[in-house]
């Protein structure tokens, strides 16, 4: 299961929500999530999982409203951390999820 991987390994989750078709997801997924610079940054902290907003997995207790949305969530309990909606550059996003990692695990 993903949660214990995310664990045994102290990572965070982050779970991006796209839309078909969204401009702005493919940008972000082009962008950041398919640049192995960027990835790679990612792996070292984060367990990424990508999930359309159709998907019938998507928990109602999500409200998405924007997209992309990219959650950050805890592996122990998948409690919301931090929420990001919209494109965010792909350095500016790399920064944002540092600084939610580095209080998480201070």
């Amino acid at each position: 299961m993903k949660r214990k991987k995310a664990l045994n390994e102290k990572k965070l989750i982050l779970l991006s929500v796209t839309k078909e078709l969204c401009p702005y997801c493919i940008k972000m997924e082009k962008d950041v999530f398919e640049n192995t610079i960027y990835r790679n940054q990612i792996e070292k902290k984060y367990l990424h999982v990508t999930i359309n907003k159709e998907d019938s997995k998507l928990p109602q207790a999500l409200h998405v409203k924007y997209f992309p949305t990219n959650l950050i969530l805890s592996p122990s309990d998948l409690k919301i951390i931090d929420d990001f909606a919209g494109y965010i550059e792909p350095v500016s996003f790399i920064e944002l999820l540092d600084e939610v990692y580095e209080q998480e695990f201070k």
